[in-house]
């Protein structure tokens, strides 16, 4: 928009600094008439978005050499780069938001008829429990509908429906646990980044680094992994249309991959000799693993106690 009339008045639309040339000294707006046609929004929009949108692939592609976007944002070249929490808030909306939008193409099309009454009998094993003779158990209702038709000579004793209510309470907790797992992944990993900075900041030199350094190394590491994440999403839904053993090969070097990166980026970036990198990287991995899913555990149980009061 370079070529837009400059306002005669000299006094800033925003702050009402003096504008000696085109940008306010004070606060950098561009000293402009604003009153423009109706077509100047979908341009302006669109030439903002172009130019976002460029930079942010030029960051993305620069996120997989490792420390390269930490370094240069350290040093100052923040121009050339979108800010680490920008970057990071913007991956982390597109990688949960693309699968809610990707057609779900692995149902099978609906049966009608007989065959649909006899496969809505079957019961997957997987999703069952087999207890004291009673088979494909998958909830505390199907035990009490069994229990209730039972002969009385065939029923569980009060001891044995007691144990099987119990394991099939288990059961069913146990996928309610692992859904508010999924469901709150996202928030706990955002929650997690500071303690995985903390760790970083008590393993190196306090007068070397601040914490703020550990912050955008951590910004940055966060963000290559969610867009790995996001790739997985997509490959994986891509190679849901054809039967092939890739997708096991790609979740494997997925986390094979991330470690490497991290233990070169971590002797990039902090400048130490190849032994003591590797020992810090070896026990932040340690304390990484043992720590962030008892973290993630805990957010979970505090949000729903929370949510139950």
């Amino acid at each position: 928009m370079s070529h837009s009339k400059i306002r005669k008045d000299k006094r800033c639309q925003n702050c009402g600094y003096f504008v000696a040339t085109r940008f306010c000294p004070e606060c950098g707006q561009e000293n402009v008439e604003t009153r423009r046609h109706f077509h100047y929004l979908f341009v302006h929009f669109w030439a903002d978005f172009i130019h976002y949108d460029g930079l942010f692939w030029k960051t993305v592609i620069s996120l997989f050499f490792p420390a390269k976007l930490t370094k240069e944002y350290l040093a100052g070249k923040r121009k050339s780069q979108v800010n680490p929490v920008q970057l990071y808030i913007f991956i982390s909306f597109v990688v949960f938001f693309i699968p809610a939008i990707l057609p779900d193409f692995s149902d099978h099309p609906p049966k009608t008829g007989h065959k649909q009454a006899q496969e809505e009998n079957i019961v997957n094993p997987k999703n069952s429990l087999s207890i004291f003779g009673l088979k494909n158990l998958r909830n505390i209702a199907d035990l009490d509908s069994i229990q209730r038709t039972l002969p009385e000579e065939e029923k569980l004793s009060i001891y044995k429906y007691a144990i099987s209510r119990t394991l099939l309470g288990f059961k069913q907790e146990k996928k309610a646990i692992k859904e508010s797992l999924k469901h709150n992944f996202p928030k706990a990993v955002f929650l997690y980044m500071p303690v995985f900075a903390f760790w970083l900041w008590l393993f190196h030199s306090k007068k070397k680094w601040l914490y703020f350094d550990h912050g955008v190394y951590t910004l940055h590491y966060f963000s290559l992994i969610l867009f790995i994440t996001l790739l997985h999403i997509i490959v994986d839904w891509l190679l849901s249309f054809f039967h092939t053993k890739i997708h096991g090969l790609i979740t494997l070097a997925i986390p094979v991959y991330l470690i490497y990166y991290f233990f070169h980026s971590h002797r990039l970036m902090y400048r130490e000799t190849k032994t003591v990198s590797r020992l810090m990287c070896t026990a932040l991995f340690i304390i990484n693993t043992l720590f962030a899913p008892v973290f993630l555990v805990l957010y979970v149980i505090v949000v729903t106690l929370f949510s139950a009061w």
